[in-house]
């Protein structure tokens, strides 16, 4: 595969670049704000690497099934109904029950006294929706493909005089997510052509309606001073559907 934008010095890069923001910017479609013009034009502008870009998280981030099927996901896990995954593979229970026994690492809980638990996972977008995905769906995959999705919550609990079960309210649901903006130079992304059916000279294939970018032209940019990468941080929102809130009974017994 060749690559069209290799011939291009830095300057002209960036210039690209800056381009094919301004066309996803323009396509965005459904999306009131499109967060993958937004986080390149960023890095186009960043010049260090250690940097934070806070924002608020988009409706349309916090909505995308990936993430509320992580977020289910988290629920299970403090609830002890889903074990949690660790690095390297290693899955263990946590969450209310190992704390309902005492089991260690964790002290037992005084049910009289709320606690809190955090727990953290990655959220994918599937490549396929370069084809298949709606405007929100290519605009969270365009911007940032896999993020870290963060869960905090505070849960009471009330002991079930008929049973041996507690029950457990959720007090406070909150995600926040977070990622590093960078590229693999090893891979590319089709993306539309910005300058498709331009006359301007230095015009990059317009012909094509879409581009190959090659990802190896990003650290060029990087090494020439003219983007850098940084950490992308999207403030804490609350969790209010029920399908995450709801209450649930629980018996102080690991599943098997």
């Amino acid at each position: 595969m060749s690559d069209v934008l290799a011939a291009l010095k830095p300057p002209e890069l960036a210039a690209f670049y800056g381009r094919i923001a301004d066309v996803v910017d323009r396509n965005r479609g459904s999306v009131q704000v499109s967060l993958a013009a937004m986080l390149l034009r960023h890095w186009l502008e960043n010049r260090n690497p250690q940097s934070v870009f806070e924002l608020e998280a988009p409706e349309h981030l916090k909505s995308r099934v990936e993430v509320l099927d992580v977020l289910e996901f988290h629920r299970g896990v403090f609830l002890t109904q889903k074990k949690g995954r660790f690095t390297g593979g290693f899955e263990r229970w946590v969450g209310i029950i190992p704390r309902l026994m005492g089991q260690p690492p964790y002290q037992k809980w005084d049910i009289n006294l709320p606690l809190s638990m955090e727990y953290e996972s990655l959220v994918e977008m599937p490549l396929r929706y370069q084809y298949t995905g709606d405007d929100a769906d290519k605009d969270i995959l365009y911007g940032l493909r896999g993020f870290q999705l963060k869960s905090s919550v505070i849960v009471t609990a009330t002991a079930l005089l008929r049973s041996n079960k507690v029950k457990i309210n959720f007090r406070s649901f909150q995600a926040e997510a977070h990622d590093r903006y960078d590229f693999e130079y090893s891979e590319h992304i089709t993306v539309p052509n910005p300058d498709y059916g331009s006359k301007e000279a230095g015009a990059i294939a317009p012909k094509l309606n879409k581009i190959v970018v090659e990802h190896r032209n990003a650290k060029r940019l990087e090494d020439a001073g003219l983007a850098a990468p940084y950490k992308v941080q999207f403030k804490p929102w609350q969790v209010t559907d029920a399908r995450f809130t709801a209450p649930a009974e629980v018996a102080p017994i690991l599943p098997r």
